[in-house]
């Protein structure tokens, strides 16, 4: 049974909102990633400004600036971590030979005395920032690192507590056929993982660190099944049991279950939904489970600690307006972070300190984009023509009778084991403003409605995926909220193949189309993909792909192949430095559309990639997106 959208009759009485700029959804926020020192003194964000990037650190009880570091231009910031109260360690990527090659560091940052110094040896492969462990108190720091590449990589110590680069020292030599390492809670190597010719995995374990590596568990690359019970949490000195999370045997969901790593086998169930997946755990110190979160039609975390779930109730009923997350939180529970934010909310960043009962502010988000002038969005199932139940979300613009509406299908990308969800949306909110409604399906394969349904879009790019947005369409006209004469379709990556070959494959429902970063031709992009993925892994990807059905040509569904059949106005736009889905795939459909006499609205970002190098490059995109839907599918 369909679930009926939520009526949009108590906006009509409200005036049609005033245009937000597209400078505002472009802008971004300033500030991302923060963390709370373990003694909660201080908390560390990253900020955005003037296209600089900065690590800023301020005073958690008078919000002042203690300490920061400008970033510089020439690698790029991944993520940062503490080690102890007084320093931060963080990771940049750059670049060397012709771009032909990246490589990862590490970096320590004393925000005491304000220095800053690689973590590096004297020889060190591409891969320099894969951290096995970080003292609590931030004396030293267990790092994995080859020192040639294609060799396997060996544990390395820096010692942490002066203010000069120290030199690494080995503790763990390099295995033949070993590419990763655990540690237990107190440093100690556990978990060593062993990759063989034929992509024969091997989990080999150790009570102790003085023990012989046993060999407890097997599997192949594509045994997705198995590894995926190998996403191991909670190791502990003393203990052979963890956590992992993944689907038992039998069972349709993924659960929060106990594992047995003497074995290499999972144990009990400690957690489950009989209708969402779990998604993540949240862990203390003591590698004990405090809190899981699910993705449901809404995402939501459960705090399993009584006091910690008194302190949500507490902080939600005095943030009343959006949803309340507990961001970060210190052992002693002295400090948290708090997130206040929602679909019509970018957010704003809260100090509580439990004790006081103060609840500070510290910053909003993104101030530029008014919450009032906004659009919920609701969530909707429909039945697809071959009777699968589809979840999505639908948003209404404000201030517009929910009837005979100019509709944008937003697919998502992927597109397997992604989904949508109700989370804030740039793009969604700049439609629904323009007046437009918009819904986003969470077509087959899609994750999180457990392994069946991610299951059905094996084989179904293009075809029954395809379906399950045209049948929303249908839905939608059905229930009377759509003009079926005026609806696009605009996505990115998977989402801007989707577009692209909606307008192709059904230009009697769509109007046009637009595509950032998509798929073009499947086959160059398997090929593509396949330098990132592990020879017996990338089977597995193809099989997925191609499914089950031996005479499925992907050329039949790739918009660059089939593009003399376009008869519906497309705009088409990539960045030139994607690496996920290449450049050449824009090249060849434009190539292919003027040899076919085939116009197409194009638009590059040269500094740009898989997404956005800078807000002027999303305003832009954002402006043409909007120039376009006006001339082609007008809301008015």
């Amino acid at each position: 049974m369909a679930q009926e959208p939520q009526s949009a009759e108590g906006e009509v009485g409200s005036a049609i909102p005033d245009e937000i700029p597209t400078s505002a959804f472009g802008a971004r926020s300033e500030l991302s990633g923060a963390q709370l020192s373990p003694d909660g003194s201080k908390f560390a964000l990253i900020v955005t400004r003037d296209e600089a990037t900065y690590i800023s650190v301020y005073d958690a009880d008078t919000h002042e600036l203690a300490s920061g570091l400008n970033l510089g231009s020439e690698l790029d910031f991944n993520w940062f971590r503490w080690a102890g109260s007084n320093r931060i360690l963080f990771s940049m990527t750059g670049r060397h030979r012709q771009d032909l090659y990246s490589f990862s560091r590490l970096y320590s940052l004393n925000t005491e005395t304000h220095v800053m110094y690689p973590l590096i040896g004297r020889h060190m492969a591409l891969n320099g920032d894969d951290i096995v462990h970080i003292d609590p108190d931030g004396n030293y720091v267990l790092a994995s690192f080859a020192t040639r590449s294609r060799r396997p990589p060996a544990v390395w110590r820096f010692d942490l507590t002066g203010d000069e680069r120290p030199e690494p020292v080995l503790v763990q030599p390099a295995r033949s056929n070993i590419f990763g390492y655990i540690a237990d809670d107190t440093g100690v190597l556990r978990i060593a993982l062993h990759l063989s010719y034929g992509g024969r995995v091997r989990m080999r374990y150790r009570s102790d660190g003085n023990g012989d590596w046993d060999t407890v568990a097997r599997a192949r690359l594509d045994d997705n099944d198995t590894l995926d019970l190998w996403d191991f949490m909670g190791l502990r000195a003393g203990s052979d049991q963890g956590f992992s999370i993944g689907v038992p045997d039998g069972g349709e969901r993924r659960v929060l279950m106990e594992f047995d790593f003497a074995t290499g086998e999972p144990g009990d169930i400690v957690f489950q939904s009989s209708e969402e997946d779990v998604s993540t755990v949240l862990f203390d110190e003591q590698r004990n489970p405090i809190a899981i979160a699910y993705a449901g039609e809404t995402f939501r975390r459960e705090w399993l600690d009584p006091e910690i779930q008194e302190w949500r109730r507490q902080l939600s009923a005095a943030l009343p307006q959006s949803r309340v997350w507990i961001l970060d939180i210190t052992e002693d529970r002295s400090r948290m972070l708090v997130l206040q934010e929602g679909p019509t909310d970018p957010g704003a960043l809260y100090v509580f300190t439990p004790s006081e009962g103060r609840l500070d502010l510290f910053a909003e988000y993104r101030p530029q984009v008014p919450r009032t002038l906004l659009s919920e969005p609701s969530p909707i199932r429909y039945d697809a023509r071959d009777g699968t139940s589809i979840h999505g979300y639908l948003t209404l613009p404000v201030g517009r009778p929910g009837e005979n509406l100019p509709l944008i299908v937003h697919p998502h990308g992927g597109p397997f084991g992604i989904r949508d969800t109700d989370q804030y949306s740039d793009m969604v909110q700049l439609l629904a403003n323009r007046g437009y409604a918009v819904i986003q399906p969470n077509f087959r394969g899609s994750g999180g409605y457990g392994e069946s349904f991610e299951l059905l879009g094996n084989g179904q790019i293009g075809r029954a995926m395809q379906d399950d947005l045209d049948d929303a369409v249908a839905y939608l006209v059905e229930q009377g909220i759509v003009d079926p004469d005026r609806v696009c379709i605009v996505g990115s990556s998977y989402g801007g193949f989707a577009a692209v070959w909606g307008a192709i494959r059904n230009p009697e429902i769509y109007r046009c189309a637009v595509s950032f970063a998509g798929v073009m031709h499947f086959e160059r992009q398997l090929q593509h993909d396949r330098n990132f993925l592990f020879r017996r892994n990338r089977g597995r990807h193809w099989d997925r792909v191609d499914g089950d059905q031996t005479n499925f040509d992907l050329d039949d569904i790739s918009p660059a192949v089939q593009v003399e059949r376009l008869t519906r106005p497309v705009l088409l736009v990539h960045g030139e430095e994607d690496n996920r889905v290449p450049f050449n795939q824009y090249e060849l459909m434009v190539d292919r559309a003027e040899d076919a006499d085939i116009e197409l609205e194009t638009l590059t970002f040269p500094e740009s990639g898989h997404g956005f190098n800078s807000a002027a490059d999303e305003t832009a995109y954002y402006d043409a997106v909007v120039d376009f839907l006006a001339r082609h599918n007008p809301s008015d």
